[in-house]
């Protein structure tokens, strides 16, 4: 894992966005958030217990290096002021719940330890009552509900944020620290007169494909800048499916990407 713990212990890599999402043991979807500043490390964290509480899924947050280790002021809200997501508990007694139940939303009523209800959990496929099967009709419907809970509720889950986009002819593309290089890269530009913007991923998966599809049109070329070998920038070509060149910015030998490389690369283009 070329990320925040293993490969490069001690220096900036983002080499992990596959691993967040296929790094599974089954075909079901994942949540993945990718905060670019301290304070939003603290929101996002949350976010991503509430994502988690709501959804019945593990949602990774997604760090690196540089996050781990600046040092930024923060205000935090009072406890009062977070809202907090809870869990949907089940209203059936403990003799009939059936923590698999298939409901129109695809995520069913879940206790906590501790409640009075017993039940299996297992990593297996499993039907409603949480026991192993290897009933083929079984199985296709645990996977369609975990895939549709997920889809059903896409556009509540995936965020992104625009940065000077209205006008522009150059889009950049960048999640976590990256994306702090990418936003100085947009300043410097727009001070010399060039048209760059930035469209910061904050929800990695779900693949924010809907929301870059958006500015396909108007944007004239594409900068994906990211601390790998080219990941992030694969998905973004399928999401534009040619509609505007997609160019690749990757900082994969341990040094932070520089907001004067990426510039370089917007004048290149402009």
């Amino acid at each position: 894992r070329g990320g925040p713990s293993t490969g490069l212990p001690t220096l900036p890599s983002q080499g992990d966005i596959m691993q967040a999402r296929w790094g599974t043991h089954g075909d079901h979807p994942i949540i993945a958030l990718t905060p670019f500043s301290v304070a939003e490390t603290f929101f996002l964290t949350v976010r991503a217990f509430n994502l988690a509480e709501q959804y019945r899924t593990p949602v990774i947050l997604l760090l690196d290096e540089i996050l781990g280790h600046v040092n930024e002021k923060v205000v935090l809200p009072e406890a009062g002021e977070i809202t907090l997501v809870n869990r949907t508990f089940p209203q059936d007694p403990p003799e009939r719940y059936l923590p698999y139940r298939h409901t129109e939303s695809g995520v069913p009523p879940m206790v906590s330890f501790g409640q009075g209800y017993r039940y299996h959990v297992t990593g297996l496929a499993h039907d409603e009552s949480g026991f192993p099967t290897n009933r083929s009709s079984e199985i296709e419907k645990l996977l369609d509900r975990l895939h549709r809970k997920i889809e059903q509720n896409r556009d509540h889950i995936v965020e992104v944020e625009a940065f000077e986009m209205e006008d522009a002819e150059i889009g950049l593309i960048s999640f976590g620290s990256s994306a702090r290089a990418s936003r100085h890269a947009v300043r410097l530009a727009r001070e010399a007169g060039k048209r760059a913007g930035l469209l910061r991923i904050k929800t990695l998966w779900p693949f924010p494909d809907k929301e870059i599809q958006v500015y396909g049109d108007r944007v004239k070329n594409w900068i994906v800048a990211e601390m790998n070998r080219g990941q992030l920038v694969h998905e973004v070509e399928w999401a534009l499916c040619g509609r505007a060149p997609v160019h690749r910015i990757t900082v994969y030998n341990g040094d932070p990407i520089s907001p004067l490389t990426i510039l370089d690369k917007i004048n290149q283009l402009h």
